[in-house]
């Protein structure tokens, strides 16, 4: 039953699954190129460094996007066909809903597999200098765990709120902006920072998004 609803996913997202699969393995040696200062000569340790910063900025954006989508796609299906699929299985719902947040979840190994790969590629055109070290396989862990929270997140958002769950995000993402607003416009910086750290640093849900996202570092 399970291989039949991870057949049934990829069938939904093959299209958006092999676009992120190539982004993320295409995204080190592009922005690489884009952000590098010295194409010809050997970069210094800062140089690389700050080559590979905005890859980080834009790995953190792949996985949130990467985790939204596996998880609003096969939702979106479902709910166009007023779930019949889902219901016309002969297991339970909730047995069923797991199945279907493994198989999403499974799916995401394949653009982190091709971030990996394309680190592996980047990093073989690159001379390290002695004080550096590459960390393909953290990098490629981080953007793993990044998505999975974001489909977690997605995941659950669809499957408590129904058919009101893009309402509920709206509200969500509102009432996030709209305190971080009101925030600065007091001077209330301390209770902003106070909770930043609570949602990104250590133990925080989002706590790998504020983590630092660096395929090359000391």
């Amino acid at each position: 039953m399970f291989r039949q609803i991870l057949f049934t996913n990829l069938r939904w997202t093959r299209l958006s699954l092999t676009v992120m699969s190539v982004v993320a393995f295409v995204m080190p040696a592009g922005l690489w190129r884009l952000a590098s200062d010295s194409r010809t000569a050997a970069p210094s340790a800062i140089g690389l460094m700050h080559g590979f910063e905005v890859l980080g900025v834009a790995l953190v954006a792949l996985a949130a996007f990467s985790g939204f989508g596996l998880a609003a796609q096969p939702w979106a299906e479902d709910f166009s066909g007023r779930h019949v699929y889902a219901l016309s299985l002969p297991i339970p719902w909730s047995r069923y809903v797991g199945m279907r947040f493994g198989a999403g979840a499974l799916q995401l190994l394949l653009p982190t597999v091709a971030l990996w790969l394309g680190c592996l590629l980047v990093l073989a055109q690159i001379d390290l200098p002695a004080t550096l070290h590459a960390y393909p396989v953290t990098l490629a862990s981080r953007f793993l765990l990044g998505a999975l929270v974001s489909y977690a997140a997605i995941f659950l958002i669809q499957y408590v709120s129904g058919r009101r769950a893009a309402l509920t995000l709206l509200v969500v993402l509102l009432a996030v902006s709209v305190g971080m607003i009101a925030a600065e416009a007091t001077g209330n910086s301390a209770a902003l920072s106070a909770a930043t750290r609570w949602l990104f640093v250590w133990p925080g849900p989002f706590a790998v998004f504020g983590a630092d996202w660096m395929l090359i570092d000391v």
